[in-house]
């Protein structure tokens, strides 16, 4: 019998121990990563054929900018909510060049001044810049989140007041990037740095037309694929003559003998598509398809990336670093994209990582930094949970301090 207790009294401990790492230390265990991106600009051919003075050479100076990434903060008045607004307090001591926020700050409209008092006191020389994240939109309820981890939605019937949170944070002198950009001309040893704002892909706010509007070399020419019909040589997958709106308004005669107007779609995709009222999703789903995502993730082999473009630094925000997102960006010539929405996969166990990433992008990519063939990606842990999860195992809370070094 005193066996039997003993070992009840073990497993009680076990238990209570684990609910105490994840639900009380793990959550307030945070982090200050640094990160180094190091790149070159392209050389011109007046450069490769000049004479190389080697003093000069020497003393070639090296451009650095500092950059502090925040995401995800899920503002909440608990004790996690304290134990984050010291640390935060902390960072706002220190200076940096940017400070980029890649959205889900709040989920309720009534701690947007909380989140204003926490942020008045950042300070950035080239300026602070923000993208809002789906809790920043909306007020998701509990039902709302239970089936949303089975079937992601594009909106919710709680709306946030979006639009009072950009004035307050535009009147602390923030910058909101809500499908927008910002042109900084001769900064920092880089004739101009891009600051794209995409505003959030997962509930279909992302518009890149929008977002790259007023950089002249794209106001007409911005590349975006597309899944209402698509060439064969482009992807497998292909819509032919079925427009996105038609596919989900068909009735019911709209059945399986029908997949000839999908090329490339068995029955079981058709099926998966079908189910999905978002049109991202869809997107998101396709791009996998195609060529233009096996190119685009690509790793590179060292850890420098080349500029797109001679001497212009190209910067994407984006809350969700969705797989159509990534693909179209990077088509765009974004060198490095700045993102949070994955938690880290919140859960890691040893070897493995992440398991799950929160939205189409493959687990190993969930929290870190990648260098691509085309681009760089930084994905952030964030600082907080949704209230709703309010738990993490192996995947302690994070701010970045990135450095982006240019030779």
């Amino acid at each position: 019998m005193l066996i039997i207790i003993i070992v009840i009294l073990i497993i009680l401990f076990g238990i209570g121990t684990f609910i105490w790492y994840a639900f009380r230390y793990e959550i307030v265990n945070f982090k200050l990563t640094e990160n180094k991106i190091y790149v070159k600009s392209k050389l011109s051919i007046k450069e490769e054929t000049k004479p190389i003075n080697e003093n000069e050479n020497n003393q070639k100076k090296i451009s650095e900018l500092k950059i502090l990434h925040l995401s995800d903060f899920h503002l909440r008045n608990d004790f996690k909510g304290k134990k984050l607004r010291n640390f935060l307090k902390i960072l706002s001591l220190d200076s940096y060049d940017f400070i980029f926020i890649t959205g889900d700050m709040v989920e309720k409209d009534m701690l947007h001044d909380e989140l204003i008092e926490v942020l008045k006191s950042f300070k950035a020389k080239y300026g602070i810049f923000i993208v809002f994240g789906a809790h920043d939109y909306y007020n998701k309820k509990p039902t709302e989140f239970i089936k949303n981890m089975f079937k992601k939605r594009e909106s919710y019937s709680r709306k946030n007041n979006i639009v009072s949170l950009r004035k307050k944070l535009e009147s602390i002198g923030i910058k909101v990037l809500q499908n927008e950009n910002v042109i900084l001309k001769n900064t920092s040893f880089y004739d101009e740095i891009d600051i794209i704002g995409v505003d959030d892909p997962l509930i279909n706010k992302m518009d890149l037309k929008k977002s790259f509007k007023g950089i002249p070399e794209y106001d007409e020419n911005v590349k975006i694929i597309e899944f209402n019909e698509i060439s064969k040589s482009e992807s497998n997958f292909k819509v032919k003559n079925l427009s996105y709106d038609k596919f989900l308004n068909s009735d019911e005669n709209f059945k399986i003998n029908n997949l000839s107007k999908l090329n490339g779609l068995n029955e079981n995709d058709l099926n998966d598509v079908k189910n999905q009222k978002n049109k991202y999703l869809i997107n998101t789903a396709a791009i996998k398809k195609t060529n233009e995502y096996k190119q685009t993730f690509i790793l590179s082999k060292k850890s420098l990336h080349e500029l797109n473009q001679d001497n212009k630094l190209r910067i994407a925000l984006v809350h969700t670093p969705d797989s159509y997102a990534l693909v179209n960006l990077a088509l765009n010539n974004v060198d490095i994209i700045f993102s949070g929405h994955t938690h880290g996969g919140q859960v890691r166990i040893p070897i493995k990582g992440a398991l799950i990433a929160g939205c189409n992008l493959k687990t190993k990519y969930a929290a870190g930094l990648f260098y691509f063939k085309k681009f760089v990606l930084q994905v952030s842990r964030g600082l907080g949970e949704g209230r709703f999860s309010k738990f993490r195992i192996h995947c302690d809370p994070e701010a970045i301090i990135t450095y982006i070094i240019k030779n």
